[in-house]
């Protein structure tokens, strides 16, 4: 559960020729010694600070060439992905498990120490320091979210004192930053001898009582709309809670239910937050899909917490349902789109539409349109076309249609950019839908308000949202090629006949 050292490292902009900075870094001696007395002759020393740069920004592909090129040691399938953990190519060896936390501008990294030795390479859910460093790191970001990138080597002072409080020596003891901010400005809790306060929770609330409780449902959706391969989606959330309550330890238990609206379906693989003490067990009956409710007690923490995770049961159908169509010639592009609403979604969003990215093929212009819903307009760089659906699909009959003829500008092959803008070439293209609806979750998730006690009893002021949002909901082109996240009936049928 210790860390051998903590770089940040400034995320060089695209084309920029001048060698990345780490204008942040921090060894721990002890651990990097144990580190050497378990690895012994296969110990990889750590490089100095600008080779350890070039390392890590050539790794996640930040060069001036980007993914252009392809390059086996770094690119090849064969190479299994455990992001955000990364292996290293060093003049001294291979530097692992380096794990990394990106946010604009910045790269947050660290080693942690590997008890059984980095050489043999254990999974890394039985390595703890990964977890905490990630976790380490997500609380350095936060502390680091409202200073400019650029001004980092100014406050080098303040990052050392929080990391002195959260990871002394290495060892990673406090996650919590409004606890390490509370401990590094030296205030002092006022609570009676008698109560007991504990190291996580340094300060107790002082005001008005109140409870903030969300649940946040997200719908992934990867639709085809071919015979040989199948449309896949998922829906999955979280409960947020943030409670501002008197007192030193006080104690919540409410019900996670679910309403009649929606698709009904039961809440399984329940990740709970380490404040909770007890949350009821789903039990499945086998052939049945019987929805309980789940009851939940915890401490609540002064901050905003996700107080726990779950996945739904698969639904049988997507909320909403669509076929792309994109045919290229030159520089003409002829596009279709529909899509269709599920009988048993929120007909009211907060906002709804859908893209179509070009990237790289240069800006575009609408030469022709014709829709049945909602308005068609260009992104401000002319690289997006945007269909703006609105807040409602037609009552009536929720199907519509959406067809324009695009023009095309210069095509910029040169540029780089992700794996997807540099696969979108020829016919190759996805629609992408964005939503949010408000007051609604599709597995009819929600929070009890009438199941909620707080011990010791107090007033409190309590405010409970839901709403529904897309996470990654894309339509790919029917006539060209995509990237597939499910393997085609034909192979799959082919595999099956193999196993018998």
């Amino acid at each position: 559960m210790s860390l051998q050292a903590i770089w940040i490292v400034h995320i060089p902009k695209s084309g920029d020729v001048i060698a990345p900075t780490v204008p942040f870094s921090r060894l721990y001696q002890t651990y990097l010694m144990k580190a050497k007395q378990v690895e012994q002759d296969k110990h990889v020393p750590l490089p100095n600070n600008p080779e350890f740069a070039r390392s890590l920004i050539f790794e996640l592909g930040y060069t001036k060439d980007g993914f252009s090129k392809f390059i086996e040691s770094r690119d090849s399938c064969k190479i299994p992905d455990q992001k955000p953990v990364y292996e290293l190519n060093t003049s001294q060896g291979k530097l692992w498990p380096v794990v990394v936390v990106e946010q604009p501008g910045l790269l947050l990294c660290c080693l942690p120490f590997v008890a059984q030795g980095a050489s043999k390479r254990p999974p890394l859910i039985e390595i703890h320091g990964v977890t905490l460093g990630f976790t380490l790191l997500c609380a350095l970001g936060d502390f680091l979210r409202n200073i400019q990138p650029a001004e980092i080597g100014n406050k080098t002072s303040d990052i050392y004192s929080f990391l002195s409080l959260a990871a002394p020596f290495g060892t990673v003891l406090d996650t919590t930053v409004d606890s390490i901010l509370a401990k590094m400005a030296n205030k002092t809790s006022s609570t009676s001898n008698t109560q007991k306060q504990p190291a996580w929770k340094p300060m107790v609330h002082k005001g008005k009582n109140q409870m903030f409780l969300s649940v946040t449902e997200f719908v992934r959706a990867v639709q085809y709309d071919r015979e040989n391969i199948d449309d896949v989606w998922d829906v999955y959330g979280t409960v947020s809670c943030k409670a501002e309550l008197e007192g030193t330890m006080p104690t919540v238990t409410m019900t996670l239910s679910q309403t009649s609206e929606g698709e009904i379906t039961p809440l399984n693989h329940l990740i709970i937050h380490p404040c909770v003490q007890s949350a009821d067990a789903y039990v499945s009956n086998e052939g049945t899909d019987r929805v309980t409710s789940r009851r939940v007690r915890f401490t609540p923490p002064l901050e905003m917490i996700t107080l726990c995770h779950y996945t739904v049961n698969p639904t049988k159908v997507p909320p909403i349902t669509g076929s792309f169509e994109m045919f290229v010639e030159d520089d003409r592009v002829k596009m279709k789109v529909h899509l269709k609403l599920s009988d048993n979604v929120k007909n009211q969003f907060e906002y709804c539409e859908l893209q179509v990215p070009f990237g790289k093929r240069g800006p575009i212009s609408i030469v022709e349109s014709s829709l049945n819903h909602g308005s068609l307009m260009l992104s401000p760089n002319k690289s997006i076309l945007v269909w703006n659906i609105g807040q409602r699909f037609p009552a009536r009959n929720p199907i519509i249609t959406m067809s324009s003829i695009i023009l095309l500008g210069n095509s910029q092959e040169k540029s780089t950019g992700s794996m997807e803008e540099q696969f979108c070439s020829g016919q190759n293209a996805y629609a992408q839908v964005y939503f949010k609806i408000v007051d609604y979750t599709m597995s009819g998730s929600c929070i009890d308000a009438k199941s909620i006690q707080v011990s010791p009893n107090m007033k409190y002021k309590l405010n409970c949202i839901r709403e529904f949002i897309s996470s990654e909901y894309k339509l790919w082109n029917v006539h060209g090629d995509s990237l597939v996240s499910a393997v085609p009936k034909f192979l799959s049928d082919r595999q099956s006949m193999k196993d018998t």
